[in-house]
């Protein structure tokens, strides 16, 4: 059967956000993903499988039948990705399983033999967690990373604990084999790529509160947004960056930089303990007086000092009364410089600057109508810049009685509701309408 070359390109065009790994718009997960881990049960990877089989470099195997027969072509995943990127992963699902079908049907699926270092890692995680199947391996072989080259591994296993993250890291040491440690693949460096072992976290799914002394242990499988809804839940909150990062690998990469980083501080400010496996394969805890301090920053190239396996996090309680404001500013100066005194006076639990293509694009569902919004907040209202302000109602009125101008919440919404009318200039023209020669927000 041929390649349908409409779901070619859109598989092609994945840009590996794992947003597909979480739950952000309430839809649901994908069902082949619930209780297989590995990527390739994702709509991301399946994107990746049919560009590979596209390319001509990807065979039928057992592991890729089992994979489209695992996806019932539900469409959750098409809310979720067109929301982010505006496309559609079902058109691939479905064309991969017609083209997986007609070629198991005419061809008996190749085998895939295995070998002592694959045998070696099932003894470890078990028998379903180790792999070298290369549907399976496919879906580790990129990231976003712009200079990095496509490398497929060898091998994926996905161990569900720290012990099993030792044992792992020790064989590859015995065997001389290379290896990265992935989380949730959005890194922009090329860092989850290897030829030798991907050993992916995706298991490692602890969350573990302990509500008396504020602080919950986090396993290296749980992403920034599944642990913040966990601790919103109970009240909390959690210095977390990016949603779909996973927090221990998003605390060794970057030190959770975030919106409440004014008032939580970053790295090893919110980190009670966290435990980890050197590159000899030891146990080491942050806590010890003899381990490496993972957050020291020199200015050399160096490893880092093992695999975080989990961290025990501080948690931060939620007032009844938060809320935000939305400060508008025509420059990045006079933004930053009204955020700057924010933080100096320690006002707010969350201060950051974004920019209007951020604002337009996190407004907006589609691509055309986000370039339109920012034209219309650019061009005719003036906002450049904004500056979002969380806190609760003290910080608040505080935050207000420095700001120039502030976007009221009935002004935010009807924008929101009305950014059609926005983009066309029609809403545009009634704001202006009503405030003379100031400026609509004004």
């Amino acid at each position: 059967m041929a390649i349908d070359h409409n779901a070619a390109v859109v598989a092609a065009q994945c840009r590996h956000y794992a947003m597909c790994k979480i739950d952000f718009l309430g839809t649901g997960l994908c069902p082949a993903a619930q209780d297989n881990y590995y990527v390739s049960y994702y709509p991301q990877g399946r994107m990746d499988i049919y560009a590979a089989m596209a390319r001509g470099t990807l065979p039928v195997t057992p592991a890729l039948i089992d994979i489209v027969d695992a996806c019932d072509l539900c469409g959750v995943c098409d809310a979720q990705c067109y929301f982010v990127t505006q496309l559609r992963p079902v058109s691939v699902a479905r064309a991969l399983k017609a083209h997986v079908n007609e070629c198991a049907r005419a061809k008996q699926p190749a085998a895939v033999p295995s070998d002592a270092v694959v045998d070696a890692l099932k003894r470890i995680v078990g028998e379903r967690w180790a792999t070298n199947d290369p549907a399976h391996l496919e879906a580790y072989a990129d990231d976003p990373c712009p200079v990095s080259n496509r490398t497929r591994p060898r091998y994926v296993a996905l161990p569900a604990d720290t012990d099993e993250v030792r044992r792992i890291v020790r064989l590859c040491r015995d065997q001389g084999l290379a290896y990265a440690v992935r989380g949730n693949g959005s890194s922009v460096m090329g860092f989850v790529l290897s030829p030798g072992l991907v050993l992916d976290t995706a298991r490692m799914k602890t969350i573990e509160f302990d509500e008396q002394n504020w602080c919950v242990r986090v396993g290296a499988g749980v992403s920034a947004f599944e642990l913040q809804q966990a601790a919103r839940d109970k009240g909390f909150r959690v210095n977390v960056a990016e949603p779909s990062a996973l927090y221990c690998a998003n605390l060794m990469c970057s030190g959770i930089f975030s919106l409440f980083s004014a008032s939580y501080g970053t790295a090893a400010d919110n980190i009670l303990d966290a435990e980890f496996v050197s590159e000899r394969g030891d146990i080491f805890r942050w806590s010890e007086v003899t381990s490496p301090n993972p957050a020291v920053f020199r200015r050399e190239d160096r490893p880092a000092p093992g695999i975080c396996t989990e961290a025990v996090v501080r948690l931060h309680p939620v007032t009844e009364d938060e809320s935000a404001v939305i400060v508008p500013f025509p420059d990045m100066s006079a933004a930053v410089t009204y955020a700057r005194d924010l933080a100096r006076r320690g006002i707010g639990i969350g201060v950051g600057v974004l920019g209007g293509e951020y604002l337009s694009s996190f407004m907006a569902p589609t691509k055309e109508l986000a370039r339109r919004v920012r034209e219309a907040f650019v061009g005719r209202l003036g906002v450049e810049y904004i500056v979002m302000v969380l806190g609760d109602r003290y910080a608040l009125r505080a935050a207000r009685d420095l700001a120039p101008a502030v976007f009221s919440a009935d002004w935010m919404r009807a924008v929101v509701l009305g950014q059609t009318a926005l983009a066309d200039g029609k809403l545009v023209a009634v704001l202006e309408g009503m405030e003379g020669t100031h400026r609509p927000y004004e």
